[in-house]
């Protein structure tokens, strides 16, 4: 691929990137304006109740979405059937979703056992919430095929933002309780949900072929371990912090594990731009425009996950108070950054994967990574040294990275080379050990961060005026 080509893939990704990103980020922040009244408004006991049921839906929906989501994608770009198989498929999906939900919000009781919120009906009406969260999911996967952002965008704000605030509403109005707060949410899900299968079946009336189903079950359902274990992974950190030091620590890993994901949900906003340009290219171009786009992507994550590595000390004392410590926290912030930058790597192998529709490979090597990054979170935590132990999440993507790629190589005859990125992950790991040893406290920490800060800034931003004006 030239590099006129490649810088023009670039430009495509960066920008409809840019709208994905400020359309994740927007409700994320929102949310976190609504969350302090909730926490206010229903107390600690009952607030702790909503995390539970958080997690529920999040992991209910991952789990009954069969993985369907990324192949829709694949399949409107690649399969025969094309954008209306696509919606066809985004249509079936969402009902064998909303289905698996129903018979899970009847299994209840017994997940009460699990989630311990000791409230069957607060479970069951999580699962309902998750329907409409897999419906919402399967009709953005279609947008991305017929690269519409705007309405992508609209979606999520809907959910993330319409939810809590109409459970905020429900919480002020009637009962302070988990119940009030999760309906909204449910609510804000659902609601979410039948405006996406709306906008698929206008977009595209759905025509589905023989066989459709069937293949995108085969890529999807190997992808659940997949996604159910990226989600964990952070769980597990929290429960080894709680394990060896105690509940006050896992607190202030959450609180860690909050400000250090950042530079993931960037890399997420551009993959939803990144990813459909992969699949639809020509079968022996994929691998250049990786390697071409996958350059720019990672130094404008590898600026992102220096920055917030700089800027940890200042945001963590907002977070939280006195009592956590929070600044402490500045070098777990800066390992889970570097984690997000690998993610880049990890995600470069994983676009070839699907593009080949041999998934199965997945549901071996995020379970191993997991472990693997279990493992070393548990030898790092015998340090005595909380934040050190989150470098467990560092080796968790370091290990995807690695196995991802061999599974590429595995599965397809295209060979992209990650050494492409090597000169920005060297860039941001330097950026982001920087944060982590840099003084935390004191004027002679911001003489150090502030330009660490500044310089994390002109690096992102002359990439991105480069890559924008060709």
């Amino acid at each position: 691929m030239s590099s006129t080509a490649a810088n023009g893939s670039s430009r495509a990704v960066l920008g409809r990137g840019m709208v994905y990103t400020i359309g994740t980020a927007a409700p994320i922040l929102a949310n976190a304006l609504v969350t302090p009244a909730v926490t206010r408004a229903v107390g600690s006991v009952e607030f702790g109740r909503v995390s539970l049921l958080i997690q529920l839906i999040q992991v209910t929906m991952l789990v009954c979405s069969l993985g369907l989501a990324a192949a829709i994608t694949r399949h409107g770009l690649i399969e025969a059937s094309g954008v209306p198989g696509a919606s066809a498929l985004t249509v079936r999906a969402s009902a064998i979703a909303a289905g698996l939900c129903v018979l899970a919000a009847v299994a209840a009781p017994a997940l009460d056992l699990v989630v311990r919120v000791h409230d069957p009906w607060l479970v069951a009406l999580g699962c309902v919430a998750a329907a409409g969260f897999a419906g919402m999911a399967n009709a953005q996967a279609f947008l991305r095929v017929v690269d519409r952002p705007l309405p992508f965008v609209a979606l999520a704000l809907v959910a993330t933002l319409g939810g809590p605030v109409i459970g905020l509403g429900l919480v002020l109005l009637h009962r302070a309780t988990a119940v009030d707060y999760v309906a909204g949410l449910a609510a804000g899900y659902l609601l979410a949900g039948v405006l996406g299968l709306a906008l698929t079946v206008r977009g595209a009336r759905p025509r589905p072929q023989r066989g459709d189903l069937t293949r995108a079950l085969r890529i999807g359902v190997p992808t659940v371990p997949h996604a159910v274990g990226l989600y964990l992974s952070t769980a597990v950190l929290v429960f080894v912090v709680n394990h060896a030091f105690g509940t006050t620590d896992a607190g202030r890993m959450q609180l860690a594990i909050l400000l250090g994901s950042a530079p993931s949900v960037l890399t997420t906003a551009l993959n939803n731009a990144w990813a459909p340009l992969v699949y639809a290219a020509p079968r022996g171009e994929r691998a250049p425009l990786i390697e071409g786009t996958g350059r720019d992507i990672a130094l404008i994550t590898a600026a992102a996950s220096g920055f917030v590595s700089a800027v940890a000390p200042l945001v963590l004392v907002v977070l939280a108070d006195a009592r956590f410590d929070p600044a402490s926290m500045t070098p777990a912030v800066a390992w889970m950054a570097l984690g997000g930058l690998l993610s880049v790597v990890y995600l470069g192998s994983v676009h070839l994967v699907f593009a080949e529709g041999r998934s199965t490979g997945l549901a071996v090597v995020t379970p191993l990574s997991v472990i693997l990054g279990t493992l070393a979170a548990v030898a790092l935590s015998r340090t005595g040294d909380v934040p050190v132990t989150a470098a467990g999440m560092t080796v968790t993507y370091a290990a995807l990275a690695f196995g991802a790629w061999l599974l590429s190589r595995h599965v397809s005859s295209e060979r992209w080379r990650p050494a492409t990125m090597a000169p920005a992950v060297a860039t941001g790991t330097v950026l982001c050990v920087a944060g982590a040893l840099a003084p935390i406290e004191g004027a002679a920490a911001w003489y150090v961060r502030a330009p660490l800060a500044l310089l994390c800034v002109a690096l992102a931003g002359a990439r991105f005026v480069r890559v924008m004006r060709g």
